[in-house]
């Protein structure tokens, strides 16, 4: 990774910017921090139009959020954005405000409308159930001419409050009134009143003052006959719905001639807006513009040419000399071949590496696979697997998440369909009750899993051992790198003292001769001091902790035999049923269940291993992630 300034004429600063953002290379610093004021004396640039563009972002989100959704014609965008590139910033920003004129006024008040109606239908159908409440016992209420009736809806629990109510109403009207109580349900009580109208303040501010809920009915149905009041409310519902649905079709219009542009141009204002953003990173002199940033190395000589291209010698890039201590300060720039680039996804579940450290990806790239393929180790799900990721990376191939997801299943199915074979399995046992396939026979051991669960756990630790081991080696690596002596001594003491413990426990096995035994008593004495100058006394309890996690590496073995003895069960259930197809169908879900818990648990697993077993050995993290100054890549859709 380059340091670089980029240093011009003031008046080339727009142009220049241009070429970089195309370039899209450059990990922009803030020149106006690092450039020394004493050196040249630089401020910041500030930009209106970016705030322009801001609010004019603003208000087509604004617009497209009433708008419906229309779905996208990538033929018509296309073309819409072969004419947009051509414009420059201020015409692009200019079509936008005429679009908003034709549309914001539109869209706003007929979006208030349609909420207003809403509104409306909401608070009619609550007028219907309050009739509900009052119809059944119209009979008993006085008429309602020159009357007011409301309606108090009270808490079962609070029931007692009614017998007060009515004597401080019987004192305001003067005994004239009715008031009759009916349960709404099993925790509501409503308290149905009938008073003069010319008494309906003094009530009113009582029901107020005592908190109590009440439902009143609209001024236009009081003193109404029942029917006609349902008339009306059902009436006013219609109409209010037919308008609803005559501003839908009216925003579906609007949408369908404009939702297309605005996809696009929405797009092309983000560009602008984030180029445009970027700009309080540079600096301006009285008479030249300076652009500091990080660059790695193979795009250096690509950028300088595409400046020098433009502008001849008026605008230099500079390399600049950093000391070892700015290097601490550089951006991560993952430059891994294509078959490492999907586990980098797996990396953003912990910070950026830092940029003297060893990026872990390409390890993750090998040993996630394998985990994962000796886990599952099923020709028949590995291929399955394989079916899946390939139909979910083509279906969505434009959503990163799931792109990587599918990478990550479509490599790690060959390690599957290999131990698969390793194994002799294809969906369980029946490949081999069917004579397809059987157990490969290796180093004398017949690789059936269920029966060889000595040798697959044997093999699941030594995998432990050999990645826990590269673990403690990177560390190493990355002490002397930095130069941390104590992190030096901690790292080279735990590979010894884990080497010793392991000869310790061969040679209790008898699988090692007794005469190693000197050579684990002097690992032990020389490295117990270094692991206490290294990490004091913690650091002997990280070595119990460091065996444990090469102990961990049983879960493979662990998972494995899950996943294959319930694999084992749905082809036996295939026959226990007297109906051959009974069977078929309980076996076909068994397996569809095995190759969905085959698909997520060993993933899981896998990543356990390596964020926790392995990547404490070594890795510390909180670098800079490498984010060049450039265009986003994919498409999306307003409010998306």
């Amino acid at each position: 990774m380059k340091r670089i300034q980029v240093v011009g004429p003031k008046a080339d600063l727009g142009r220049a910017v241009d070429i970089l953002y195309r370039a899209g290379t450059i990990h922009l610093e803030n020149a106006t921090r690092l450039v020394p004021q004493n050196e040249i004396g630089l401020v910041p640039v500030e930009v209106e139009q970016a705030r322009d563009i801001a609010d004019v972002l603003s208000a087509i989100d604004a617009i497209t959020g009433t708008l419906p959704v229309v779905e996208n014609n990538p033929l018509r965008q296309a073309m819409i954005s072969a004419g947009m590139d051509a414009r420059s910033h201020r015409e692009l920003v200019l079509r936008a405000r005429e679009i908003i004129r034709e549309l914001e006024t539109t869209t706003r008040a007929l979006s208030a409308k349609k909420s207003e109606l809403a509104l409306s239908v909401t608070a009619l159908a609550r007028y219907a159930k309050v009739l509900d409440i009052i119809h059944p016992i119209e009979k008993e209420l006085p008429a309602l001419e020159g009357f007011e009736v409301t309606i108090l809806l009270i808490q079962q629990e609070h029931s007692d409050v009614i017998g007060l109510i009515r004597q401080e109403i019987a004192t305001i009207t003067g005994e004239r009134f009715d008031m009759i109580s009916t349960t709404v349900d099993a925790e509501t009580l409503a308290a149905i009143m009938v008073f003069p109208k010319s008494y309906s303040e003094q009530v009113h501010a009582f029901i107020y003052s005592v908190n109590v809920n009440e439902v009143r009915l609209p001024k236009e149905y009081t003193g109404k006959p029942f029917y006609e009041m349902y008339a009306l409310i059902a009436e006013s519902r219609l109409r209010a719905q037919e308008e609803i649905q005559a501003i839908d079709t009216q925003l579906q219009s609007l949408s369908s001639v404009w939702y297309q542009e605005l996809v696009v141009l929405k797009k092309h204002l983000e560009d602008v807006h984030a180029e445009l953003s970027a700009y309080s990173n540079f600096g301006l002199s009285e008479y030249t513009f300076v652009i500091m940033g990080w660059i790695p190395k193979k795009y250096l000589r690509k950028t300088r040419l595409a400046l020098h291209d433009v502008f001849g010698d008026r605008v230099v890039v500079q390399e600049m000399k950093v000391k070892a201590e700015d290097m601490e300060d550089a951006p991560v720039f993952y430059d891994n071949p294509r078959w490492v680039k999907p586990f980098e996804f797996i990396m953003q579940l912990v910070a950026a590496p830092r940029y003297r450290e060893v990026d872990p990806s390409p390890i993750l790239a090998i040993f996630f696979p394998l985990f994962f393929g000796i886990m599952v180790g099923d020709i028949g799900y590995g291929i399955l697997i394989l079916a899946i990721a390939l139909a979910v990376r083509h279906r969505y191939a434009a959503i990163a998440f799931a792109k990587h997801l599918a990478d990550i299943l479509i490599i790690s199915s060959i390690p599957t369909i290999f131990f698969g074979f390793l194994f002799g399995e294809f969906f369980g046992d029946l490949g081999e009750t069917m004579g397809w396939i059987h157990p490969v026979t290796l180093l004398g051991i017949s690789w059936n899993r269920v029966d060889a669960m000595i040798p697959m756990l044997a093999f699941a630790i030594t995998l432990g051992v050999i990645h826990v081991f590269l673990g403690l080696a990177i560390g190493i690596r990355n002490a002397i790198v930095r130069k941390n002596r104590k992190h030096l001594m901690e790292k080279t003491g735990m590979l010894m003292m884990i080497s010793a413990l392991i000869l310790l426990v061969l040679m209790l096995g008898g699988l090692v001769p007794d005469t190693l035994v000197w050579p684990v008593v002097i690992l032990m004495v020389i490295s117990l001091p270094l692991i206490l100058l290294g990490a004091g006394v913690f650091g002997t309890i990280e070595v119990m902790s460091t065996a444990g996690n090469i102990l961990s590496y049983a879960r493979l073995m662990a998972i494995g035999m899950a996943s294959v003895i319930l694999a084992i069960v749905a082809n036996r259930l295939s026959g226990a049923f007297g109906i051959a197809i009974i069977g078929i169908v309980v076996a076909i879900l068994l397996h569809a269940l095995n190759l969905l818990l085959a698909m997520f648990s060993p993933s899981i697993h896998a990543v356990r291993l390596h964020l926790v077993e392995f990547f404490s050995k070594f890795y510390e993290g909180g670098g800079v992630v490498y984010r060049p100054f450039k265009k986003e890549t994919g498409t999306k859709g307003p409010g998306q």
